[in-house]
């Protein structure tokens, strides 16, 4: 019981919470300039914050009762990362389109993850989110090859496609958090008949 609770805690806020994140922060990065050494600090303290909350709950929750709970090890993670962020946050906003780049390509594959899953569901909706996790998959190399960067050094046009690109993930991750559960909901309430019997 409280293994499979956790496992829909930490879906639910990987497919859920994880998109609006993204959408946050292309918003902030493409339209308020914020300066990414000041935003790399607000991330430090976010990781903290909810490192720290995740550590809480852990305990609340009684969730070490589960050998299976990793709320701990995860919130402890978060923490860690964060105060290293905070104390290299100069590094971190050099290396911010790297950071992103991987939170793209995470998405990506779990989106190419979901495809399968769709198929396996006979939902027509398989070809399209394959296509979709494919196009971030080829948006993902652009951005580590980087043909925006010239010879004077100036990775603007390679940020700002990042942004973009970030933006677009949470809006489509999102959609396809939805539509997935929606189509795994229906085949559970309507389970189609293994080959050869009914």
């Amino acid at each position: 019981m409280r293994k499979g609770l956790f496992g829909s805690q930490l879906g639910t806020v990987f497919t859920l919470l994880l998109p609006i994140i993204y959408i946050v922060i292309a918003v902030l990065l493409l339209f308020t300039g914020i300066d990414t050494a000041i935003f790399a600090k607000l991330l430090g303290g976010l990781a903290i914050i909810l490192g720290a909350a995740m550590i809480i709950q852990y305990f609340l929750t009684h969730a070490y009762l589960d050998t299976a709970a990793y709320g701990f090890s995860i919130g402890a993670l978060a923490i860690v990362l964060g105060v290293c962020i905070l104390i290299k946050s100069e590094d971190v906003a050099n290396s911010l389109s790297v950071l992103l780049n991987i939170c793209i390509m995470l998405t990506a594959i779990v989106k190419l993850q979901n495809a399968i899953q769709l198929k396996f569901q006979h939902s027509v909706w398989w070809i399209p989110v394959l296509c979709v996790s494919l196009a971030f998959l080829v948006c993902t190399v652009l951005i580590t090859i980087d043909p925006f960067t010239k010879d004077d050094g100036n990775t603007s046009v390679r940020d700002t496609f990042t942004y973009i690109v970030l933006l677009c993930d949470g809006v489509v991750s999102f959609a396809n958090a939805l539509l997935l559960r929606f189509v795994m909901r229906r085949a559970a309430r309507f389970p189609m008949p293994e080959n050869g019997q009914g």
